[in-house]
């Protein structure tokens, strides 16, 4: 595992009380607290840390699979058992633009595994 990764992650520890990580550093998984609208209060998500970090941005992001709106439906732009680390995950379709994702050489200046994780946030705070 790189320098960066190492740092992003360290970042990611003070941030999130639970942080769970591939041995190699290829994903990681977070609790996450959900709003209304959904059927749970709390989801992990997991995030895969493509080959390229950071030139190459993460793309999807994956939850409990039971995770299901407040009215029992499938969110929208989901899939199903997705398998990952011996698990199935619900994944979410969550791309960013390549002329969006601006890493920087210092963790603290540029786009990172935290405002990947602001995204994610931002879409679970839609709820549909």
């Amino acid at each position: 595992m790189n320098r960066r990764l190492q740092e992003e992650l360290r970042l990611l520890r003070i941030r999130f009380s639970e942080l769970e990580q591939a041995p190699e550093g290829e994903w990681f998984i977070v609790r996450w607290p959900l709003r209304t609208g959904w059927n749970k209060d709390e989801v992990r998500v997991l995030v895969q840390i493509p080959v390229g970090y950071p030139t190459s941005p993460p793309d999807n992001f994956y939850t409990d699979l039971d995770l299901r709106l407040a009215n029992g439906q499938m969110p929208s732009n989901t899939s199903p058992n997705q398998v990952i680390a011996g698990q199935q995950w619900l994944q979410f379709s969550y791309h960013l633009e390549a002329n969006t994702w601006l890493p920087h050489a210092d963790v603290s200046k540029g786009h990172n595994l935290l405002s990947f994780l602001d995204g994610v946030g931002q879409r679970l705070n839609e709820a549909n």
